[in-house]
């Protein structure tokens, strides 16, 4: 049932665009076919349960059925993870799938279904286009193109950390790009608006409810209006005693070599200009604290206004004692031309990023021969996709930053020290030799991506062997614990062939041929079941007869049995599909072996047992 984005990509290649969809599915919709790639998010609006995108679920392959069992068997494994208040919720879930997947004999139940695929690989049979209320095509983000299709990367023992080799980097580049966030001023004594070392202990949004400092509710709540006054008091009484940190003052150095390309930064706290840094180089991603605007000037950084836009009044940064007014009195300042609320030119939830910033950021990063990235966890958009197009160019990548990032294994230098002290360190390493002894350009010795020139058969067989290799240890550590000396159980790649299966099967053996093993994998067009018995237990069930009594459960045809080894084929047929068939399969072999004595697990031990990222998000 499960569906591995990565592995299809490697085999077949990537769809040129993502697809958006949302069906209207009833009750009468119950076994139509879905496929969705492990990378894609979905969820059911109305039930509120699904999964999110990329490593948060293994994909999906089945009926609509099979999708609301699985949606219904993740909340009640769940449930009591989050008390007894939520009971009621959980209850009211339930009780939706239980009327859509038993619904009376022409009462239709409905239900919503949204997925976003960034892979483009979401199937759709031609019996659910009907029930298809949206289905669009998208453009993928850089940072969704490098999720599907990973770069070879650098190992953690080769990347480099110290004073000297990034110091050697900095000489060797002749462009070199900053992008910049909260971290980097912390050191100055500036307040994060976020934490994620400490849950947000600590930060603004600590303090202050994000979720309430809308442009919106700006606009329309005078509460929200005056809680947002207060944030921005308190951040501006820090900035007015912050000072520039080593760090900001290293890129005011590069640019004095003529290196620096341009710094860009999510924070608004001009403390890059501060230390040095020409305004022309600084390029802010979300705006500034240097001015004021009236809430009803539309301007590039004020895009959603309070009103009809028409008022331009506006406080430059050199009115000095006219900012500072505004800042020191409790009350919010309003526009003395037209009364609307004063805002700073900074970018507020609910409205659009500037477009310009973003564009001088990617163009800027794409001319670099390096990045740094400093004091950022790379969370918020654009800035999280920025890196990915230095690493797309095979542009040297250095982070230095205490929290983890998405992109650390593709760094090829990795900190994780106090900016400020490090770079004044790189910066001392550099005065005193400022010239490279390396003749090589800092792209080179990098690693980039690579063709796999493995045929897609080669490929698909080091996957079965891989599986079946994992399988093997995990049934040889698992029969050791709980004394059993036969396994059931489905396995993914070999999907309906034979070949394969059996060649699964040998790989798992390696491992664990003492134990007696009946293995399902289902095709588009049948599902194949390997059985192996080893010596010993012909006495006691033989191969031809564990795998008839499974058929006589399931159908199917036995092939090629023996007391040892056997197969067992099932095509699929209008009213047989094969990856239907796979659990009454199993429960039919483990019935068998229960019978003969030689099962000997808890009544409970043949459930589905999910995994952490099965379980739905709230």
């Amino acid at each position: 049932m499960t569906f591995d984005t990565k592995e299809w990509i490697r085999e077949h290649g990537l769809p040129s665009h993502g697809r958006d969809i949302t069906f209207h599915l009833g009750s009468n919709n119950l076994g139509a076919t879905l496929q969705i790639p492990s990378c894609a998010s979905w969820h059911f609006p109305e039930l509120g349960v699904g999964q999110g995108a990329f490593d948060q679920h293994q994909g999906f392959r089945g009926t609509v059925a099979d999708l609301l069992e699985k949606a219904r068997a993740d909340v009640e494994r769940s449930r009591g993870l989050y008390g007894y208040e939520a009971k009621p919720k959980f209850d009211a879930v339930l009780k939706q799938i239980n009327q859509i997947l038993h619904s009376e004999s022409g009462d239709i139940a409905t239900v919503t279904l949204s997925v976003r695929d960034s892979s483009g690989l979401c199937g759709v049979p031609a019996e659910l286009m009907g029930c298809t209320a949206l289905d669009n095509k998208f453009e993928r983000s850089e940072a969704e193109n490098m999720m599907l299709i990973p770069l070879d990367a650098p190992s953690p023992g080769e990347q480099l950390n110290s004073v000297e080799h990034i110091a050697e980097f900095i000489r060797q580049a002749t462009h070199v790009v900053a992008l910049t966030g909260a971290g980097i001023s912390v050191e100055s004594g500036v307040t994060p608006f976020r934490n994620p070392s400490d849950g947000d202990k600590g930060s603004i949004w600590g303090k202050f409810d994000a979720a309430k400092m809308t442009v919106q509710n700006f606009n329309g709540d005078p509460e929200v209006t005056e809680g947002w006054w207060k944030m921005k008091r308190s951040l501006r009484s820090e900035l007015d005693a912050a000072e520039p940190n080593p760090a900001h003052m290293f890129f005011a150095m590069l640019e004095q070599m003529g290196k620096l390309g341009a710094v860009v930064t999510q924070n608004i706290d001009s403390l890059h200009q501060r230390a040095g840094a020409t305004a022309d180089k600084v390029i802010e991603l979300h705006g500034h604290m240097r001015g004021l605007v009236c809430s009803d000037h539309k301007t590039l950084l004020n895009p959603v206004t309070f009103g009809s836009g028409k008022c331009t009044f506006c406080i430059r940064e050199s009115s000095v004692e006219a900012i500072q007014s505004a800042y020191s009195d409790i009350e919010v300042p309003l526009c003395p031309d037209c009364g609307c609320p004063l805002r700073t030119e900074t970018v507020m939830f609910g409205q659009p990023m500037p477009s310009h910033a973003v564009d001088a950021a990617c163009k800027a990063i794409n001319k670099a021969d390096l990045l740094l990235v400093i004091g950022s966890t790379l969370l918020v958009q654009p800035a999280n996709e920025l890196p990915c197009i230095a690493i797309r160019n095979g542009t040297p990548l250095v982070i230095i930053n205490f929290d983890p990032t998405r992109y650390d294994a593709y760094a090829k230098g990795l900190i994780r020290e106090r900016a400020g002290e490090f770079l004044a360190a790189v910066a001392e390493e550099i005065k005193q030799r400022p010239e490279s002894l390396i003749l090589a350009a800092p792209g080179q010795g990098v690693l980039r991506p690579t063709a796999n020139h493995k045929a897609p058969e080669e490929l698909k067989r080091m996957r079965v062997l891989q599986e079946g290799s994992r399988c093997g240890k995990d049934i040889a550590v698992n029969a050791k614990a709980c004394g059993t000396a036969f396994f059931c159980t489905a396995v993914t790649e070999p999907q309906g062939d034979f070949e394969l299966l059996e060649q699964s099967l040998a790989a798992m053996n390696a491992d664990s041929s003492e134990i007696g093993k009946m293995l399902f994998s289902d095709g588009l067009d049948k599902l194949c079941i390997v059985a192996y018995i080893p010596d010993g237990y012909g006495s006691i069930l033989t191969c031809t007869d564990w795998l008839q009594a499974v058929s006589k459960v399931i159908g199917g045809t036995v092939v090629e049995s023996t007391s040892t080894s056997g197969k067992l084929v099932v095509h699929a047929s209008a009213h047989s599909h094969p990856i239907k068939l796979k659990d009454p399969g199993i429960t039919a072999a483990i019935s068998v072996l229960k019978e003969k004595g030689l099962f000997h697990a808890q009544d409970d031990e043949d459930d589905f047992v999910f995994g952490d990222h099965d379980f739905p998000l709230y």
